[in-house]
C-alpha cells in the first residue's frame, strides 16, 4: 500500500467563496518576475567571446 492511498482518488478542493480565475491570469501574476536578472547578458556575451576562433599559424601547434 503506497503512502497517498488513502487520499488519491479524493475530489480536488475548490473554492466556493471564490470563483476560478482564468488561466490568462494566474499566467499574468508571474510575467513581471525576473528571477535570473541579467542571464541574458550573460549569454549573449558569452556567445560573442566564444564565436570568436583563434587562428594559429602553420608552425604552431596546440593539441
Amino acid at each position: 500500500m503506497g503512502k497517498y492511498d488513502d487520499i488519491i482518488d479524493l475530489p480536488h478542493h475548490e473554492s466556493t467563496k471564490y470563483p476560478k480565475m482564468p488561466a490568462l491570469d494566474r499566467a499574468a501574476q508571474f510575467l513581471p518576475f525576473a528571477a535570473l536578472t541579467g542571464f541574458d547578458a550573460a549569454i549573449r556575451e558569452t556567445t560573442r567571446l566564444s564565436e570568436e576562433r583563434a587562428e594559429l599559424g602553420e608552425n604552431r601547434y596546440d593539441p
